[in-house]
């Protein structure tokens, strides 16, 4: 258990702090609490406490003094700063000495205080570790590293692990680290009682003499990315050398996604598409990087795709390993190759369609005409007419007006700009013209779909 004393001169807010939380839950217990700092100096010095919650001002030595002072006597004490007010001159001092967090009191008043406490557990469990393993390193050629999804199935090992008698460490808060001594199918066999879909049981070796903090740091950069990678439906046991996870690679940036996943050629061409998924595999990118990323190819490509765009973010929610966005990818790939016939002269005219129709899009507030996209894409009328109809399903003049009352629909529901700011920015210049369009197609004039589609 993580030791807590508690700090504040008014009696009643204090015993409300140590009431109101539920330290067990935090793997925390309160072992003392005082209304002065020098009860509490005498307490730490006495029978020593983990975590610090501290008031800022109390009577006698109180405030950044009171901190200073505190953690010269006490280096491996943790301070997290109780506040009235979000007083910012203070709370900026004060986390320049090192405190761990801060919270106001009416904060813990509030029904839910667990992201805060998950917070301070976890990166109080980070400090600790950090001091214990400052000069420690491996002393096996073979470890065993054990990464569960969440906190909630790490307690559970870490409680089966305990009952089982296995010798472990923590390597992080979801993470478990064994010595090549523990048996692997022992430790296989546990790991498989669990999500196997979102966990990953570790074998590093050539690890001996690597310093523990070392270690963690490449498992949170470069194993985490491998990982990602090689992740491989069913399987949740990888084996690496520290020096291969060690080695730099080649990797993407953001940008070059981007440019890649929206060239013709890697749609169309199977030698540039498999180059550039593994660009795009080898991307350092987070998740939510990602997400955001693959939505803007989900989007370019949609026309020919099919794919309903706004189920984008329901589909991909669950994703976790490249496998997943592998076979994404190739599902939309397909999906657009079967809408031509693949040909190279309908890949060339599919190319050119496509660059006048994200013309469209990007030029929609402007009077657009057809004589434009023709010279912008080089076909003659009566080619680009038949593989526009072709490719979209509609003529340029109804795609055009299906595109910019679209946007005037969101416009609509997501801001509250007036009507005539709306026609202007979808290419309307007439708004009396705007609101007959919308109303043929929509069923209901712009200020009857708003009012109607309010949440």
């Amino acid at each position: 258990m993580i030791r807590v004393y508690v700090l504040d001169d008014e009696k009643l807010v204090r015993r409300g702090i140590i009431g109101l939380i539920d330290w067990e839950k935090y793997g925390m217990e309160v072992v003392g609490d005082s209304g002065s700092s020098e009860e509490a100096l005498a307490f730490l010095r006495e029978k020593g406490a983990d975590i610090l919650f501290s008031d800022l001002e109390m009577p006698g030595l109180s405030g950044i003094p009171f901190l200073q002072e505190a953690r010269r006597r006490f280096p491996r004490l943790q301070i997290v700063v109780l506040t009235m007010h979000q007083e910012f001159g203070l709370i900026q001092q004060a986390l320049r000495i090192g405190i761990l967090d801060y919270i106001t009191k009416a904060q813990i008043e509030e029904e839910n205080v667990t992201p805060f406490m998950m917070g301070v557990r976890k990166r109080y469990l980070e400090t600790e570790r950090h001091y214990l393993r400052q000069e420690r390193k491996i002393e096996t050629e073979t470890v065993y590293v054990w990464e569960l999804p969440d906190y909630a199935q790490a307690q559970d090992a870490a409680r089966e692990l305990v009952s089982q008698g296995t010798a472990h460490e923590l390597l992080n808060e979801v993470s478990f680290l064994f010595s090549g001594t523990v048996g692997f199918d022992r430790l296989k066999r546990m790991a498989g009682r669990f999500d196997t879909e979102r966990s990953a049981l570790l074998e590093i070796s050539q690890i001996r003499d690597v310093p523990y903090d070392r270690l963690e740091n490449v498992l949170q950069s470069e194993g985490k990315q491998r990982l990602f990678e090689d992740r491989k439906p069913g399987c949740y046991c990888y084996a690496y050398s520290y020096p291969e996870l060690q080695r730099e690679r080649e990797s993407s940036a953001k940008e070059e996604v981007m440019r890649l996943s929206l060239e013709m050629a890697f749609m169309a061409r199977d030698d540039c598409y498999e180059r550039g998924m593994e660009r795009i595999k080898s991307a350092v990118l987070s998740a939510e990087e990602r997400i955001a990323v693959f939505y803007h190819f989900n989007l370019h490509w949609s026309e020919f795709s099919g794919k309903d765009i706004s189920r984008y973010f329901q589909e991909t929610a669950h994703f976790l390993w490249w496998y997943q966005w592998r076979e994404w990818f190739d599902e939309v790939r397909g999906r657009v190759l079967r809408s031509v016939e693949g040909t190279d002269t309908e890949l060339a005219a599919m190319e050119e369609i496509h660059k006048a129709m994200n013309y469209i899009r990007e030029h929609m507030d402007k009077d657009i005409t057809l004589e434009e996209l023709l010279r912008f894409t080089g076909m003659s009328k009566s080619h680009f007419s038949r593989k526009f109809k072709k490719i979209t399903g509609k003529t340029f003049v109804t795609y055009l007006n299906d595109i910019r009352i679209e946007s005037a629909k969101k416009y609509l529901l997501e801001t509250k700009q007036p009507i005539y700011w709306i026609a202007r920015q979808v290419g309307y210049g007439d708004e009396k013209y705007f609101r007959r369009i919308f109303r043929e197609r929509i069923g209901d004039n712009p200020k009857q779909f708003r009012e109607n589609n309010q949440k």
